[in-house]
């Protein structure tokens, strides 16, 4: 089974390593870079106004709790930007995270599930969002129940903070452009942020 390698927030800023303070306001980004596979950043605002946006995968702004509970904020934009974005990835690791996505995009009425492909190299579940014609490809991995905990940790570390601010500053990605509009929801849909049940 691949391994995955993402960076957790470490409560300092990834640039110049300076300490954040209790409340204080950072960038955080998510980027791919070699081993690491997917690397989490925190930039203190000096730090992201010098850096270069467009080598991140998406980003978002929080404050720094050190205290924070530890569980799984599912911020629904957030999830489905990664999403999008590790689309056409093919690292075993990536392809895990976007089968384990769409396992919560579609509990939550954001991907639609269209039909099963079925080869010589495995499933493929095959999903289209709503409102759009567009086909969807994610792998099929036959994960544990210990094995979807571990994978949910590892979410919840590199996601840490998304959603917890107005996301008017945030990259303006493709998937977030397209959010369902409010008087559209789905009858019934949960909260944009909730902890995630046990079973993906």
């Amino acid at each position: 089974m691949a391994e995955w390698k993402i960076r957790r927030r470490l409560g300092e800023c990834s640039g110049c390593a300076s300490a954040f303070e209790e409340g204080a306001r950072h960038a955080s980004s998510l980027r791919f870079d070699g081993e690491e596979i997917l690397v989490r950043e925190d930039l203190c605002s000096a730090c992201w106004s010098s850096g270069d946006e467009s080598s991140y995968l998406f980003w978002w702004f929080t404050r720094h709790q050190k205290n924070r509970k530890a569980t799984l904020q599912l911020d629904l934009s957030s999830l489905e930007r990664l999403f999008m974005g590790l689309g056409g990835r093919e690292e075993e690791p990536l392809r895990e995270l976007r089968y384990l996505l769409s396992l919560l995009l579609m509990r939550k009425r954001k991907l639609k599930l269209i039909k099963v492909e079925r080869g010589a190299k495995g499933e493929k579940l095959v999903l289209r969002r709503p409102r759009r014609t567009e086909e969807l490809s994610v792998w099929v991995f036959d994960f544990t129940p210990d094995r979807i905990e571990e994978l949910r940790a590892r979410l919840q570390e590199a996601l840490d903070g998304a959603g917890s601010e107005p996301s008017e500053e945030s990259a303006p990605q493709e998937a977030a452009s397209q959010e369902q509009p409010a008087d559209e929801a789905e009858a019934g849909e949960q909260p944009a942020d909730e902890e995630v049940c046990a079973e993906a």
